[in-house]
């Protein structure tokens, strides 16, 4: 499978998935590891899509690079991330496609069962998994070998803007 047709797929797969409404009235995006939005079930106009992308993100290399510090090593895939209160917060959970690194992010609020819409990220990010698969088979191509690093080439001017929130 080659990097362009994965926006397509999943597109495809989010037109064909039924997400559950309980779900569906929190925002959720799926990113690359460099904090690209490859999906966004809504467009808030609260949400600046490419800060939110660049934060989960950058939040998720933190984390991963925090890791590191724990002595029993686990595949990055095992790991998922939350920062959350009883009923609100975000949560980040790794996809599982060989091609490269994708991330599944909520944010939800006033949620009386937080460990409910966590089980159905998960279970989403798993059923893409499977259905891009199914898509190509196996036949995913090898991973570049060098990783894009999250602001790796950005400058101070850029990283302003991108924090700013406003509309330019």
């Amino acid at each position: 499978m080659k990097m362009a047709e994965i926006p397509k797929l999943i597109e495809q797969f989010f037109l064909s998935f039924d997400v559950d409404q309980r779900l569906n009235r929190f925002s959720f995006f799926l990113i690359r590891q460099d904090g690209v939005i490859l999906y966004q079930n809504k467009k808030d106009p609260k949400f600046n899509s490419h800060s939110i992308g660049a934060l989960l993100g950058g939040v998720w290399q933190a984390s991963a690079a925090l890791s590191e510090f724990i002595p029993t090593q686990r595949k990055e895939i095992d790991y998922r991330l939350s920062f959350d209160t009883s009923s609100e917060g975000i949560y980040i959970v790794p996809v599982d496609i060989e091609v490269d690194q994708f991330y599944l992010g909520l944010i939800y609020y006033n949620e009386v069962n937080p460990g409910l819409v966590k089980t159905k990220i998960r279970d989403i990010a798993n059923s893409l998994t499977e259905y891009l698969k199914m898509e190509k088979g196996t036949s995913f191509e090898v991973k570049p070998q060098h990783a894009r690093v999250l602001f790796e080439d950005i400058t101070d001017a850029e990283m302003d803007r991108l924090f700013s929130f406003s509309k330019n």
